[in-house]
């Protein structure tokens, strides 16, 4: 019970570490969210963002990164971070997956009409995951700094 001149006692509960659904859910989210904002910046105002693919891979990784990084204020494990690479590109597939089916496409055809473009395809996702691995990581870098310059500032006021 606090009394009027008590100020509230500081709880020191250590922070969860990142968990591979939540930070794999969150990726999907802010991807969602940068498809709906390029679909509005190309759409409505006609003016084509070049590289939106890498953007709206980075970007998501990025923010999801620093946010994992402020909030537990600990590096992810490299499996949690693999495993949530791994959700997020699965369900992106099966977004494209769902569109293709929805348009009456299918990856056969575009397999054949490509040729060799699986080994492309392959060659492109591995790159986006393990640039992606390095993003997260930088992300959650600069969350757990700038938490911790937050602490201190609020220290040095006190």
């Amino acid at each position: 019970m606090l009394y009027t001149n008590e100020k509230p006692r500081q709880q020191s509960t250590p922070p969860k570490a990142a968990n591979f659904l939540h930070v794999s859910l969150a990726l999907c989210l802010l991807s969602i969210l940068m498809g709906v904002l390029f679909f509005v910046i190309e759409d409505m105002l006609g003016f084509e963002v070049p590289s939106a693919g890498v953007i709206s891979t980075a970007v998501p990784a990025m923010m999801t990164g620093f946010y994992f990084g402020h909030k537990t204020e600990t590096l992810m494990s490299a499996e949690t971070r693999w495993l949530a690479i791994l959700v997020w590109t699965s369900a992106s597939y099966f977004y494209v997956l769902a569109a293709f089916q929805y348009h009456g496409l299918s990856l056969s055809d575009l397999f054949e009409e490509f040729g060799s473009f699986v080994w492309v395809f392959a060659g492109f996702t591995a790159l986006m995951a393990v640039l992606s691995y390095f993003v997260i990581k930088s992300g959650e870098k600069t969350g757990i700094k700038n938490k911790i310059k937050t602490r201190e500032k609020l220290a040095n006021r006190a």
